[in-house]
């Protein structure tokens, strides 16, 4: 496994493998092929269904900038992922270069079936199992073990990543008006805020939980700069567990342990099995980060290793077959509202977890996860980000009819 860096990162919303990882992609294009006179991008699979949405086209457009260029949306090719992209470069003298890329979740990508790799493996252990075991052997915490293989300079990485985060959601309280997009959707973070302060509810934490969520998630919809948390659509669940627990004046310094056993989780999900709404359903997008919000709790409140795992583990168990659904591709219905909710799910999962008894663990986070991406491979397609079904296909079908 490489850098938990991979699924806490700095990023421009609404969608890492549909904006963030095209982006990339167009990077490695120009890189690659500095002499390119024409580029052709065919979006398959979810990039056509959704991409309009999720602006997959305009970013395209924008990092290609004045090479010249051509999209276009094929969502009857059948591709074995379904964030890929058919790329072809023509050169001097009419050469073609042919070059598969796929968005495989959290801005990473494949290139011709081969992962572009930004940097080494820094962990000899890639289940929680092994991890743990290693953590008993020679006594170490999780949030030690991953302070070993990082290195100090994470924890300066950390800093960074609060600060973006706590902006974005300041920046989302203080904003209004509608996200862009013909769904013509309001900002509520701001209301939600008034609301709270007009009735005197300041020291609730459920409502502060809340309001920090939707404000982080409206800043990734609306394509503010936010922290991918492990993916723009689910950026709004670790802001809300942030907010709980500095409302329960946990110390900074445990508050950063926290984030580096959550970036674990995330980690082992996006090895193990996926961070893609395309790939398994919003399952592997909100449901992976409700584990890492977790396990953040359990972390930063002093649980012990079994205990954390056991939180990440309870949090992912009770999110699996949640379907990505999203109305005509944007991440805002459901998105915004399921942020919000699974941060209250992840304080949940920590809360019972304390209560438990260690022994009446039967399931591990490793068998969770496996569900996981099992169950996200048998979801029908409809449900895997396209818009097809569910919520993306009713309230279609009754704007339509307006």
């Amino acid at each position: 496994m490489q850098s938990i860096k991979e699924v806490f990162y700095v990023g421009h919303g609404p969608s890492s493998s549909h904006t963030i990882g095209p982006t990339n992609a167009v990077k490695y294009i120009l890189e690659k092929y500095p002499e390119a006179e024409f580029v052709k991008v065919t979006l398959c699979g979810s990039l056509a269904s959704t991409g309009k949405g999720h602006l997959t086209d305009y970013i395209i457009d924008k990092y290609l900038g004045k090479v010249k260029h051509h999209i276009s949306f094929d969502t009857r090719k059948r591709v074995k992922h379904p964030n890929t992209m058919l790329v072809e470069v023509t050169l001097p003298n009419k050469v073609i270069k042919k070059e598969t890329i796929v968005s495989i979740g959290g801005g990473a990508i494949t290139i011709n079936g081969e992962k572009k790799q930004d940097g080494n493996d820094l962990y000899p252990h890639s289940t929680l199992s092994e991890i743990m075991t290693y953590c008993r052997d020679y006594g170490y915490s999780l949030w030690e073990y991953v302070l070993y293989h990082e290195g100090d300079e994470v924890l300066g990485y950390f800093d960074k990543i609060y600060q973006v985060m706590k902006d974005s959601i300041s920046r989302g309280i203080n904003a209004e008006g509608e996200l862009p997009g013909e769904l013509h959707v309001k900002r509520k973070a701001k209301a939600m805020y008034e609301n709270m302060v007009n009735e005197h509810k300041e020291d609730d934490v459920q409502t502060n939980v809340a309001i920090a969520s939707f404000a982080a998630s409206e800043e990734n919809a609306a394509g503010g700069l936010i922290v991918v948390a492990p993916t723009c659509g689910s950026a709004g669940v670790i802001p809300g567990v942030l907010k709980y627990l500095e409302m329960k004046k946990v110390p900074y310094e445990d508050i950063r342990k926290g984030f580096l056993v959550a970036g674990l989780i995330g980690l082992l999900a996006k090895t193990n099995a996926s961070i893609s709404g395309a790939e398994a359903g919003c399952q592997a997008e909100i449901g992976v980060a409700c584990s890492m919000g977790a396990a953040m709790i359990a972390t930063a409140l002093g649980y012990e290793y079994k205990k954390i795992a056991q939180s990440a583990e309870v949090a992912l168990e009770h999110s699996l077959g949640l379907t990505c659904d999203p109305v005509k591709g944007y991440v805002q219905i459901p998105c915004i509202e399921r942020c919000a909710v699974f941060a209250l799910k992840a304080i949940n999962a920590a809360s019972i977890v304390d209560i438990l008894p260690i022994e009446t663990a039967k399931v591990t986070f490793d068998e969770s996860l496996l569900t996981m991406y099992l169950t996200g491979k048998d979801l029908h397609a409809g449900y895997r980000e396209t818009a097809k079904k569910g919520l993306g296909k009713v309230i279609k079908e009754l704007i339509n009819k307006k």
